[in-house]
């Protein structure tokens, strides 16, 4: 074996050898929609969001509370010595008549918590629903480049073994054959890449589900290509449906509440008490019974209330602020789609119209070549230039399925 051509060929072994248990291994097939399934039933993200919603509910149960009904039940003892012991138990209840209104406030303002965490829980979804989706044309992707590169492999080492048949025959130079090996050796490089990608495509998929995927082969193909509505149509759609504009709403909604409640800091409040006591030293026991109404005005705590309400009012402008930049946002991230989703689209029917000219290239230099009156440059330049139309098809079908993801997680919602 010529020197020169032994490093790569034996890159091209070991990388074969490492690849060997992947590549004989047997794959399953696993459809789009089994992969969403399972992202939904496992992704770390979702608990994390049900988490989030499920302490917002425990919260509101808090602030229910906080206006019922409380029991408070008590005992004590105690001896001395040169004494006669003493006890005393105590049953004592409360009630919050009125706190003009906080109550009805943060309880109003805790169910517009609740309702932007459920809105926060739709938006983790949708956005693990994309990213599996973008992970599973990835791997479609990697998969089709691999078996391009593969097939690339074949078509050189069918062209070298043309190269040498001539070459022996004296119709062609040594020239020929060193540059068919040369094309050779790069291909199975660049399978072995090919195949490298493949895997990390893989371990994307297991991540975008949240579970260890094996060696699984997608079944589901390309999405083809379809209407997408207008700009003006989608911005609306977007605004009105994103979870992410309608949670920042509730929380802006939330901050304008937190300004009353803070405003009801130094309100009077009215609550009603009732007891009973057992105590004494020995048999039968003293009773007492004791009922009362507390109403508690605060009269000044030192311009504390002033201070809370300025805290509300500018975390309430915070937030709306922030409401504004996600709209900006969301109108650029819908025409940026959109665009995208048509650019993709577009270069479908280019990518395929290329891919049967550089065929059609191809023919005609093996032909010229095989007749003698092409050159092996011009062979190994249509076989680059048919690998590379190729995989600007597979391409520009992975761009499209991946821009209509993204189009519709912009949009806050899936097409039928």
């Amino acid at each position: 074996m010529d020197k020169r051509n032994f490093a790569p060929v034996f890159l091209v072994f070991l990388a074969v050898f490492i690849f060997s248990g992947t590549l004989f291994a047997e794959e399953r097939a696993i459809s789009l929609e089994e992969c969403l399934a399972l992202a939904e039933a496992n992704h770390p993200a979702l608990d994390e969001a049900r988490a989030a919603l499920a302490g917002q509910q425990a919260k509101l149960g808090q602030v229910r509370a906080g206006n019922a009904l409380k029991g408070n039940l008590s005992a004590s003892g105690s001896r001395d010595s040169g004494s006669d012991g003493s006890y005393s138990t105590s049953f004592s209840v409360s009630k919050l008549i009125s706190d003009s209104g906080k109550n009805a406030l943060e309880r109003k303002s805790q169910e517009v918590s609740v309702d932007a965490a459920s809105e926060s829980q739709r938006e983790t979804v949708l956005s693990v629903r994309t990213g599996v989706k973008e992970a599973y044309y990835g791997l479609l992707l990697a998969i089709s480049k691999r078996g391009q590169a593969a097939s690339a492999v074949r078509n050189y080492q069918r062209h070298l073994d043309r190269a040498k048949g001539f070459y022996e025959a004296g119709a062609k130079a040594r020239f020929d054959v060193t540059k068919a090996e040369v094309d050779l050796s790069n291909a199975k490089i660049d399978l072995v890449s090919a195949e490298s990608s493949l895997e990390t495509a893989r371990a994307a998929l297991s991540r975008a589900v949240g579970v260890p995927l094996d060696n699984v082969r997608p079944v589901s193909d390309f999405l083809s290509p379809r209407d997408i509505p207008g700009e003006a149509f989608a911005l609306e759609q977007a605004l009105e449906n994103r979870p992410d504009i309608r949670s920042a709403r509730l929380k802006r909604e939330a901050g304008q509440l937190g300004i009353s409640i803070a405003a009801k800091g130094d309100a009077a409040t009215i609550s009603v008490t009732g007891s009973a006591r057992l105590s004494g030293t020995g048999l039968p026991p003293d009773d007492s019974f004791g009922a009362g109404i507390t109403i508690s005005v605060p009269v000044f705590n030192g311009g504390l209330t002033e201070y809370k309400i300025a805290e509300a009012r500018a975390s309430s402008d915070g937030l709306e602020a922030s409401l504004k930049k996600l709209e900006q946002t969301v109108r650029y991230e819908v025409r940026s789609a959109l665009l995208s989703v048509r650019e993709a689209e577009a270069r479908i029917p280019a990518a395929e119209l290329l891919v049967r000219q550089a065929q059609e290239n191809l023919t005609l230099a093996e032909g010229r070549y095989e007749m003698g009156v092409g050159n092996v440059l011009e062979v190994a330049d249509a076989l680059l230039s048919f690998n590379s139309a190729a995989v600007s098809r597979f391409q520009a079908l992975h761009d499209y399925s991946t821009s209509l993801a993204f189009l519709e997680k912009t949009l806050g919602g899936e097409f039928e």
